[in-house]
């Protein structure tokens, strides 16, 4: 994880304080709709769409659709990629969320066995070196987390990125009594996955919703 200095820390404690407060602070808009991001956070994304060109890009925790937009407009952007995003509360939502050519939008839970299939078939449609990028944002306990990281840690292709979001919670530095959350979840799986790494130049805008949480799969050895 990148130091961070007071400064930073203080501002990520006050943003926290209030989103808390019901402020917004967290509340960015894309096209219209809304994500609960930090900017310097997407503009990673941006970048790692960029760098990566993934062929499918995995969104757990669609929130109103703001971020799945975003994610799909950079892939439009570039000429290349897709996104299926995965919500429990998809199908009632649907009438607000976006549409775009790029974007998909499933309604279940991101550990159904039936929604994981779903998304490996589609992976596997794109070819058998299509990349994946995965970006986990639902449910922040530990173990679903955790099952979460188990799920689609396959997709993930050497040098491409598994992406663990809001380990900022359980006093790191927000939430001390949030209890254990996708930092703890990341603590489990790293030692159990070697093949993956967590990147620090993908936090060195030093203000993130997600320390810890860029998880780069190792490039195959030589």
């Amino acid at each position: 994880m990148t130091d961070r200095n007071d400064a930073t820390m203080q501002f990520m404690r006050a943003s926290f304080d209030g989103f808390a407060a019901g402020r917004r602070t967290y509340h960015v808009s894309w096209l219209g709709h809304d994500a609960i991001k930090y900017p310097t956070d997407l503009m990673m994304y941006q970048e790692l769409i960029c760098r990566r060109r993934p062929a499918l890009i995995v969104e757990t925790g669609s929130f109103k659709g703001g971020s799945g937009l975003f994610l799909a407009s950079i892939c439009d952007l570039i000429g290349a990629g897709e996104v299926i995003s995965i919500d429990l509360h998809n199908d009632e939502r649907r009438a607000d969320l976006p549409v775009h050519p790029r974007l998909t939008f499933l309604a279940g839970s991101s550990t159904a066995p039936e929604i994981v299939r779903a998304v490996y078939d589609r992976a596997a449609a794109l070819g058998p070196d299509a990349e994946v990028m995965v970006i986990l944002d639902s449910d922040h306990r530990l173990l679903h987390v955790l099952a979460e990281l188990e799920a689609y840690a396959g997709l993930v292709r050497p040098g491409g990125y598994l992406i663990v979001e809001d380990g900022h919670v359980n006093g790191r530095p927000n939430w001390p009594d949030y209890g254990p959350g996708p930092s703890e979840a990341i603590a489990f799986f790293l030692p159990r996955h070697p093949e993956f790494e967590v990147d620090p130049a993908c936090e060195r805008f030093m203000m993130t919703l997600n320390p810890g949480g860029y998880l780069r799969r190792r490039d195959d050895p030589a």
